[in-house]
Parts: C-alpha cells; sequence; structure tokens
C-alpha cells in the first residue's frame, strides 16, 4: 500500500461513510450510551460528532427507542436571533425554555405518530398520530417552532414582564407544553424510549444576549424532561469556550456540572491512526504487520521521537492529528516512511491552524488575525520561548500596530491591558505557561486545554502547533536579551 492511498477519513464526522469501521470506543461513549452523562463538552475538533453519530447508530439499534436528531443550519439560527422583538422584549431564557420544550416533545411524540399511520392507534399513540399528520414530517421546524410561539406571545403581551406572577403558566399554555408533555411522559411510561441529541449549536451562535440565553433555555428544558422520565434523554453537544461562557452569566450554574469533558491522551490518538492504518489496509488487501504507526511514520523526526512530534503538534485533538498526517501521507507516493516529507507537511499546516483558532474564537475575539499577522510582521524569526519582561514587550508592540477596530481589543489598547492580552493568547491555546522544574517534577509548558492549571506567566511557550505559522526560531538560552 502506498502511503498516499491511505483515506484518513473525513474532516467531519458526518461527511465520513467509514465512521464506525475505525470508531474509537471512549469512556465518554460508555458514559453516555448509560444515559449517566446529559451535557458532552470539548472544543471544536475534538470529536463530539464522531461520538454522536457512534450514539445514534447503538441507540437506534435499542428495542422500542426513538432518536431524534437536531443540529440546526446556520441561517436558522441566525433567522431567529436577527428578530427583534427575540433582541430585546422576549429574548429571555424562560421564554426559549418553554420553546425547546416545545420542539423536544412534538419530535418525541411526531415520532411515534410517524410509526403508527395507517394502523389503530388510542390515546397517546393515537395523539401522536395527528401530531405527525398535522406536521406531514418527523420534526417540528425550529424556526416555524419559535416564530409561532412568539407570535402568540405578542398577541397577549407587549413584553414577557405584563405576565408578572404567572410567567411560566402562560408560556406552558401559549407552547401547548402541559398537552404535549402529558401524552408523551404516558408513551415513556408504557416503555417507550426518547433520545434527543443536540449538535451544531455553535452555528450561528454570536454571543450575543439572545444566542446566550437561547442555549440557557436549552439547558433548562432538557433538564426539567429528563428529571420527569428517564425515559426521556435529552444529550446535547457543546463547545467548551461556550459552555464556558454560559456557566459564567447563568444563575444555575451548579446545575450543569455533571458534563462528559472531552479530553484526549497520547495513547488515544496514536489508536486513533493505528486504527484507521488497519482499516485502510485490509481495504487496499496489504498483509499484516506487527508496527501499524511504524508502517507509516518514521521513528524520528530530526531527534524527537515522531509520536511525541507528532502529538505535540495538535491541541489535543484528532481533527488536527487527522490533518497533519494527511498533509504528510498525500506527498509520499512510495511505500515507506518519510521523515523529510513529514517535516515538510508542518509548513502548511501550522498556517491553516492558526486561521482555524482565529476562527474558533470569532465571536470573542473577532479580527484576531490581524494581531498574528502583525506578530508575525514585527517579530519575525523571535524565540518561541520568552521570559515575561520580552512577551510583555511583543504584547505591547502589538497592541499598538495591530489594525483591529473591536470593541474587545480597543478595551485592552486604552487600558494597556497587557495582561489580558496574554490571558487572552492562553485561553485559545496559542501560548502555555512554562513551569521550571523542581520539587513537582521536570519543567513543561502547561496549555489551558489540558489540566486545570493555574498559570504565572513568568515564561511562555507559544505552541508547537504555531511555531511556523508565526515564523518563530528556536527557545532562548542563557540570559535575556532585548527583543529588537
Amino acid at each position: 500500500m502506498r502511503l498516499s492511498e491511505i483515506d484518513w477519513g473525513a474532516d467531519s464526522a458526518e461527511n465520513d461513510p467509514h465512521l464506525l469501521q475505525y470508531f474509537y470506543d471512549s469512556t465518554a461513549f460508555r458514559r453516555i450510551k448509560n444515559k449517566q452523562k446529559q451535557l458532552v463538552i470539548g472544543r471544536k475538533g475534538t470529536g463530539k460528532s464522531a461520538l454522536r453519530s457512534r450514539l445514534k447508530t447503538h441507540f437506534e439499534a435499542q428495542p422500542n427507542t426513538f432518536v431524534i436528531s437536531v443540529a440546526p443550519q446556520y441561517t436558522t439560527i441566525r433567522s431567529i436571533l436577527n428578530e427583534g422583538d427575540l433582541q430585546h422584549a422576549f429574548g429571555q431564557e424562560i421564554f426559549f425554555q418553554h420553546t425547546w420544550l416545545r420542539q423536544i416533545l412534538t419530535d418525541c411524540l411526531a415520532a411515534v405518530g410517524h410509526g403508527v399511520k395507517g394502523r389503530y392507534a388510542r390515546d397517546s399513540e393515537a395523539f401522536a398520530r395527528n401530531v405527525a399528520t398535522q406536521l406531514n414530517r418527523t420534526s417540528l421546524d425550529m424556526l416555524e417552532n419559535i416564530t409561532e410561539v412568539l407570535r402568540r406571545t405578542k398577541a397577549k403581551v407587549g413584553e414577557l414582564g405584563e405576565f408578572g406572577l404567572n410567567l411560566e403558566k402562560e408560556l406552558r399554555n401559549i407552547a401547548d407544553v402541559d398537552a404535549l408533555e402529558h401524552h408523551a411522559l404516558e408513551l415513556a411510561a408504557s416503555g417507550a424510549q426518547f433520545v434527543v441529541m443536540f449538535d451544531d449549536l455553535d452555528q450561528g451562535w454570536d454571543n450575543s444576549t439572545a444566542s446566550n440565553q437561547l442555549l440557557l433555555g436549552l439547558l433548562r428544558a432538557a433538564t426539567i424532561l429528563n428529571g420527569k422520565s428517564a425515559n426521556i434523554f435529552p444529550v446535547i453537544f457543546l463547545r467548551e469556550d461556550v459552555y464556558a461562557l454560559l456557566m459564567g452569566i447563568t444563575q444555575h450554574a451548579d446545575k450543569y456540572r455533571n458534563i462528559e469533558l472531552i479530553r484526549w491522551e497520547r495513547e488515544q490518538l496514536v489508536q486513533i491512526l493505528e486504527s484507521r492504518i488497519e482499516f485502510n489496509r485490509a481495504v487496499h488487501g496489504a498483509g499484516p504487520v506487527n508496527d501499524l504507526f511504524g508502517s507509516v511514520f518514521p521513528e524520528t523526526v530530526a531527534t524527537s521521537n515522531t509520536v511525541n512530534w507528532l502529538v505535540e503538534r495538535t491541541l489535543n485533538r484528532p481533527r488536527e492529528l487527522l490533518q497533519l498526517v494527511r498533509a504528510y501521507t498525500e506527498s509520499v507516493d512510495g511505500f515507506e516512511p518519510s521523515d523529510i516529507a513529514l517535516k515538510s507537511a508542518e509548513s502548511g499546516y501550522s498556517t491553516w491552524k492558526l486561521t482555524d483558532l482565529c476562527s474558533e474564537f470569532s465571536n470573542q475575539y473577532p479580527s484576531l488575525q490581524a494581531f498574528f499577522s502583525a506578530w508575525r510582521s514585527h517579530f519575525p524569526r523571535k524565540a518561541y520561548h520568552l521570559r515575561r519582561a520580552d512577551l510583555d514587550e511583543v504584547i505591547v508592540t502589538l497592541l499598538a500596530t495591530s489594525q483591529i477596530n473591536e470593541p474587545w481589543f480597543n478595551a485592552i489598547v486604552e487600558a494597556t491591558d497587557v495582561d489580558k492580552m496574554i490571558a487572552i493568547l492562553y485561553e485559545t491555546g496559542l501560548i502555555g505557561d512554562y513551569v521550571a522544574g523542581g520539587a513537582g517534577g521536570g519543567a513543561r509548558a502547561h496549555y489551558s486545554f489540558q489540566e486545570p492549571h493555574h498559570p504565572r506567566f513568568d515564561e511562555i511557550q507559544i505552541h508547537p502547533c504555531f511555531r511556523r505559522a508565526l515564523d518563530t526560531a528556536e527557545r532562548i538560552r542563557g540570559k535575556a536579551r532585548p527583543l529588537s
């Protein structure tokens, strides 16, 4: 098998037809399939969608189980958030909570009703069949749902506060929650199992008040329904940065701490590669080998162990690892591993990933790309390991020279808040807090996407993933030197 023939799979789990052939059976999968966790949290590229796809297959194979997937399109979320009334008078958590209750309950009933069309049904099954017939599809359109509840609410009041103490009662009535909930719970009590999976919730999310209230309303609705019946299991897949922001603005953060936080260890990432190599060897009729990893990758890259070298150039996320190795193997039109080709793949990959990092945090820190462009322009071939005084000088220069006109950046510039900018770079994963060896062990850099850590920033390192993109040189040695 030529290395260039290896298919590492699609970047998006939804577009990978072979995903289940080499899915990594993680503890996260086992806990969620046992319905121990409702919230799955992870950064972009950590495998949330792959996990959802595998769970969907698992639950669909269970008897009397109805699996509903809710993954709104970008345009749907934007249409909701652009509605003026939702930006002001009605865009509150409790309003969205009831639209989500209506969405989930209607989808559950429609799934049952679709299955009993054309045969005799009674009581709650008959009600569910009527729901499915009225919808003429198996899922309620999210935009139509919110628009309808908003229309009904506006017909009664000019703003939610006018309902006074009857607010929740009025919203339950407007959203038909009582009737929908009664029949869904009756079906669940008779043995029906409902699994409702929410993904792609960051599509169109813009960190506005309305977008955050929309998501908090979903968290509340999911918790309420699961509390009323263990047979109704909403599971929400959410980006880690979005989750962190939501927990900072809700009074109910303590109710949303039982999360499945997706983290990957070195050995797990290697297993992801080896599973795909094994799959490709079978597809191409290649015989078994003792060392799957070594059949594709060189033992070392320069003086570094290849496994360490690869993993260090990711933010411990499968997508990044697969993108890097794909760039490598596609350039090798032979049968033998090449350390030269692997090293050569790093430059283009590093540039992609810096762009992707800016995209990932574009709602919190728009135009961040301009900051890194200024860094590369003003500090070419500077060290990737910096002491605090040198880092401060870099930040002050870039605050003065970066062409960014955004509120978050203007506030930092106005206050010359170097600490805030360093904290942002740490939050995104661009830099790590370097801690010298001592009683606790050897020296190392701690990054925000790893274990909990309280950074001091006496010294920092730019993450290996981004060093080529920022045109850095080797780390400093000996006495600190001023930057030119």
